[in-house]
């Protein structure tokens, strides 16, 4: 097996800029990332659209209103019970720091990229955050109930760990049904930790390194 072998869809480098040559879509982000690393075509988020989205609010860094929140979260989607919580989630999940005109979504994994999000089932992903072990990191970011698009921006806000994004339930049902497979989740994380990872997947036992000697009871 190959580090590479360790995703289940292609990589997808995502990278947040002011000028972008790839083709622009209206699709959500988790519709367009799912398209990126399945059919291999280069998209282009604009975040100077409005809409009342968790992609435009969270990955986009648009200004939402509290009472346009209440609408989705508590009296839409009953996500959450008062604004209490609600404030409190906002508050954790925060919104991408690098407030720019264009996410930028290609396949594979590209020098320019900001964040590197990886498809993988739950097998892969036990390896992944084992060779995050292996060189010392040993917390994950992990936010109850996180938007999918949460995975493109994170890793910009706690860079030394991965973020682990069960894919929101409102993607895999409603806006993207059938393009997400049940038991697949996402894994992003820096360019810088993506290739420590595959430096590590070399002579982790989470990797390429076969134990020996070693009784099975």
């Amino acid at each position: 097996m190959t580090f590479s072998a360790l995703t289940h869809a292609r990589p997808v480098s995502v990278r947040f800029c002011n000028e972008s040559a790839c083709p622009l879509t209206q699709e959500e982000v988790s519709v367009a990332i799912a398209r990126v690393a399945k059919e291999g075509k280069s998209l282009a988020i604009d975040c100077r659209r409005k809409r009342c989205s968790a992609g435009s609010t969270f990955a986009c860094s648009n200004a939402t209103t509290l009472e346009e929140l209440v609408s989705i979260y508590i009296d839409g989607e009953h996500v959450f019970p008062d604004r209490r919580l609600l404030e409190r989630f906002l508050r954790t999940v925060r919104k991408n720091p690098k407030a720019l005109a264009f996410v930028e979504c290609t396949p594979g994994v590209q020098n320019i990229a900001d964040v590197i999000v990886l498809f993988v089932r739950p097998d892969a992903a036990s390896r992944l955050l084992g060779l995050s072990a292996y060189l010392g990191r040993l917390s994950v970011d992990v936010i109850p109930a996180a938007p999918t698009c949460a995975a493109l921006f994170r890793p910009l806000i706690v860079p030394d760990c991965l973020h682990v994004n069960f894919v929101d339930y409102f993607d895999r049902e409603y806006q993207a049904p059938g393009l997400y497979a049940k038991e697949e989740l996402l894994l992003s994380m820096t360019p810088m930790l993506y290739r420590a990872l595959e430096e590590a997947f070399e002579h982790s036992a989470h990797g390429k390194h076969v134990p020996t000697g070693i009784p099975v009871y």
